[in-house]
């Protein structure tokens, strides 16, 4: 057996696909079960399986013929599970880390919202009864200033005199919480 498995080696050294598939033949079942039982996940465990031969493959030629196959190629499996777990345990990290960022920002973003929510109904609470309610039909209703200056019974001069006025007064009374919002 001992000489058999020196062949294997040599014939995985010199990049042979025959050996190749007769020791995933030969292991693969063993390999999945160790990965499986020390996952408790099989899709993790093929995953593993998988990345482990991949490994063999691309390192036949450092494998050494004085030690058993079968020891050097659960070595590549520990190796690989563990810095499979490392991975997922960095990106767990990372993700957790920027989730947080994101709630803390949002939290930040919806308590400046509502800041300047209350300071843009404090500013129009200031406006002359008139003119807040031309700002409020143009702006928040949607009325062209045409349907404004008809409504109310003044020209559309009037009209855009208001609302200059009024965006004026806002854009000065906004400024800093705007500027924070931003």
């Amino acid at each position: 057996m001992c000489g058999e498995n020196d062949l294997i080696i040599q014939d995985l050294i010199s990049g042979s696909d025959k050996a190749f598939a007769e020791v995933y033949r030969n292991y693969h079942a063993q390999v999945y079960t160790y990965l499986l039982r020390r996952t408790s996940s099989v899709m993790m465990a093929e995953e593993l399986l998988q990345l482990s031969f991949i490994k063999l493959w691309k390192n036949a030629g450092n494998l050494n013929p004085g030690l058993p196959l079968n020891v050097q190629l659960f070595r590549i499996c520990r190796t690989v599970m563990i810095d499979e777990i490392r991975r997922q345990s960095t990106i767990k990290k990372t993700e957790t880390f920027y989730f947080e960022q994101f709630q803390e920002r949002s939290s930040s973003n919806e308590a400046l919202t509502s800041q300047l929510s209350k300071d843009i109904h404090t500013a129009l609470s200031e406006l002359p009864p008139a003119r807040k309610k031309i700002f409020e039909l143009s702006r928040l209703e949607g009325y062209s200033h045409k349907e404004i200056a008809e409504t109310m019974s003044i020209s559309i001069r009037t009209v855009e005199d208001h609302i200059g006025k009024a965006l004026k007064l806002l854009r000065r009374k906004l400024r800093d919480s705007i500027l924070l919002f931003l």
